[in-house]
C-alpha cells in the first residue's frame, strides 16, 4: 500500500505541474492575450502588466518543467513498458518519445518568444504582435497534443 500512495503522490505532482504549465499557456493564449489585444490602446500601462504577467508565468513554467522532469523520471520507473528515454522499441515508448520531442520544441519556442521576440514587447508594431501571438498559439497547440499523448500513454502504461 505505501508504494501505491507514493506512486499516486508522484503522479499527482506530475499532473499538477502539467496543469500549471500547459494550463497557464492555454489561459494566456485563449483568454489573456485576446483581452490584452482589445484593451491595449484603452488602458495605459497595460504593456507593463503583460511583461509582469509573462515573467511570473515564465517562473511557473520553469518550476513546472523541472518538476515534470523529476516526476517523469520517477514515473518512468513504474511502468513495465518503459525501456528508456527516447526509445522507440514499442508503442508506449514511441508515444513518450514523441511527447518528449514536442516538449523540447515547446521549450525552444518559449525561449525564442520570450527572450528574442519579447525583449521589446512594449514597442511592438502590429506585425510583431501577430508573430508573437502566432508563436504563443503554436505552443498552445503543441501543449494540447502533448496532453493527448500523455493521456494515451497513461492508458497504455
Amino acid at each position: 500500500m505505501p508504494k501505491t500512495i507514493v506512486f499516486g503522490f508522484v503522479r499527482s505532482l506530475h499532473d499538477l505541474f502539467t496543469a500549471m504549465w500547459i494550463g497557464g499557456l492555454l489561459t494566456t493564449a485563449f483568454t489573456f492575450m485576446p483581452v490584452f489585444k482589445e484593451a491595449k490602446e484603452k488602458i495605459k500601462g497595460l504593456g507593463a502588466v503583460l511583461i509582469s504577467y509573462q515573467k511570473r508565468l515564465g517562473t511557473i513554467a520553469l518550476i513546472s518543467i523541472i518538476g515534470l522532469w523529476i516526476t517523469g523520471l520517477l514515473l518512468g520507473n513504474q511502468s513495465p513498458a518503459y525501456s528508456g528515454f527516447m526509445n522507440f522499441s514499442n508503442t508506449y515508448n514511441i508515444l513518450l518519445s514523441v511527447k518528449h520531442l514536442l516538449i523540447f520544441v515547446m521549450i525552444l519556442v518559449a525561449i525564442y518568444r520570450r527572450f528574442v521576440l519579447g525583449k521589446n514587447i512594449q514597442s511592438f508594431d502590429a506585425r510583431q504582435q501577430k508573430i508573437y501571438g502566432m508563436f504563443l498559439m503554436v505552443n498552445a497547440l503543441l501543449g494540447v497534443i502533448v496532453l493527448f499523448l500523455s493521456g494515451i500513454s497513461s492508458a497504455m502504461g
